[in-house]
């Protein structure tokens, strides 16, 4: 009895290499999730533009490409809501352009060529975004 991944041409080596290739994409997708559920959750629930738990429906193939245009846009204007409600000043608009940027790169590093530029570019916008995100939601007090 042959296995089934036999009749698909695969053998011992090729499928390591697709499994950890698809183990790595599950790593690097959920990471943006993680992040986003993080910061979503030091906002108190009054002040949240939307529930930190949605923010893991970006592990869905395909579907977090458009769902990223939901998540990280509503984790800026979450920690907007709240610095306005509380009068905080001096934030601006809490990194709200550079989340949108976020979308569109990640929605461009489809295209065949300029996709890796687009890739590379949503990466860092990624990084600054969150870093930003965590130092300004550093700042709320956590109720004990």
């Amino acid at each position: 009895m042959t296995p089934i991944f036999a009749f698909f041409g695969f053998g011992g080596p090729e499928l390591i290499i697709v499994n950890l290739i698809v183990g790595l994409m599950l790593m690097f997708s959920a990471i943006p999730a993680v992040l986003a559920f993080l910061v979503l959750s030091r906002i108190p629930g009054e002040f949240r533009k939307q529930e930190p738990g949605l923010a893991f429906l970006l592990l869905i193939p395909c579907f977090s490409i458009i769902w990223a245009f939901f998540v990280h846009p509503k984790v800026a204007d979450s920690l907007k809501s709240y610095f306005e409600a509380k009068g905080i000043q001096g934030h601006g608009d809490c990194g709200a352009s550079i989340a949108l940027w976020i979308c569109i790169c990640g929605a461009c590093s489809f295209v065949p060529v300029a996709g890796a530029a687009a890739g590379l570019a949503g990466l860092v916008l990624l990084i600054v975004f969150y870093v930003k995100a965590f130092e300004l939601s550093g700042t709320i007090p956590q109720n004990a």
